[in-house]
């Protein structure tokens, strides 16, 4: 299918559609999206296919805490349809503000995907370890830091 999208026409394969059964936070009527990804990029696209004009920046959480991990309930590894953890695919979704170096990610309610079956979910971690605007850069830098100490 052809979309108008934030990046201009794409074209979708139905294989290519995710289903988001309860939708996204505060976006809960619309169900389809589809992962845009920008070459040599950090960043993609959570595109609605509902509603061509919504699409959220998200990218991998990993890249702003290299020890984020997501421990899903019971109840949100049945509605994801998730029986192994290499199954799953998780982002964290981006607020791009005016000032880019206050650009932030959401720990706290990832999207996680199945990436075997095309159903995702925003799920809401509760455990307190993750907030709703961790600094991307600083995030990225520290990420960095640490890997190249690491290695040294």
């Amino acid at each position: 299918m052809q979309l108008e999208s934030c990046l201009g026409t794409v074209t979708v394969a139905e294989e290519d559609v995710i289903t988001f059964p309860q939708g996204i936070l505060g976006f809960e009527e619309y169900k389809h999206y589809t992962v845009l990804e920008q070459p040599d990029s950090v960043f993609r696209f959570l595109q609605c296919i509902d509603e061509p004009q919504l699409a959220f920046v998200v990218m991998f959480p990993e890249l702003v805490d290299a020890d984020y991990s997501v421990t899903l309930t019971k109840e949100q590894r049945a509605l994801l349809e998730i029986d192994q953890p290499e199954d799953g695919v998780v982002y964290g979704i981006v607020t791009v503000p005016e000032q880019v170096a206050e650009m932030t990610i959401n720990l706290q309610a990832p999207v996680v995907i199945n990436k075997r079956k095309n159903i995702g979910a925003q799920v809401v971690l509760v455990d307190g370890k993750y907030h709703t605007r961790h600094n991307v850069l600083a995030g990225m830098q520290a990420s960095a830091y640490y890997a190249q100490k690491a290695n040294a």
